[in-house]
């Protein structure tokens, strides 16, 4: 088995969605999210220079801190994810006309590992607008 240690995001930006919207459409609060045109503050609340250029929504779909690929591996960790995101499919491809859905894949590990998404699963992202990024980090 192929050993790795990862976290999985729905991350959503747009050029003017209301964030609030997003978390009402999909039943899930943000963990993280601004509004565009809204002044651009640190995580802590200090006021920084300037105005959000865009919308920001991000989740961990199932509250999911990071997790051993021997308890669950990712792909099927993927494969929940697209089963909660396409009955919202309709709203999602809304989103995706002018603003991006990511599903961001952090992982780490001592050695090489591999996923491997099957079309099936590829079929799904792209049907619901969605792209994977994946985000690795050295050592664990």
């Amino acid at each position: 088995m192929q050993t790795y240690t990862y976290i999985l995001d729905i991350r959503i930006t747009h050029p003017s969605f209301d964030p609030e919207l997003i978390s009402q459409a999909l039943g899930k609060s943000a963990d993280t999210f601004w509004k565009a045109g809204e002044p651009r503050r640190t995580p802590k609340g200090t006021l920084l220079q300037g105005t959000w250029p865009e919308s920001y929504w991000t989740c961990n779909p199932f509250s999911e801190r990071w997790r051993e690929s021997t308890e669950e591996r990712f792909e099927d960790a993927l494969e929940d994810t697209l089963g909660w995101l396409e009955p919202h499919a309709a709203f999602l491809l809304k989103i995706a006309e002018q603003g991006t859905i990511r599903i961001w894949f952090s992982s780490h590990s001592n050695r090489n590992f591999a996923v491997e998404l099957p079309p099936r699963l590829l079929g799904r992202m792209a049907a619901l607008g969605i792209s994977l990024v994946h985000d690795v980090y050295q050592g664990a």
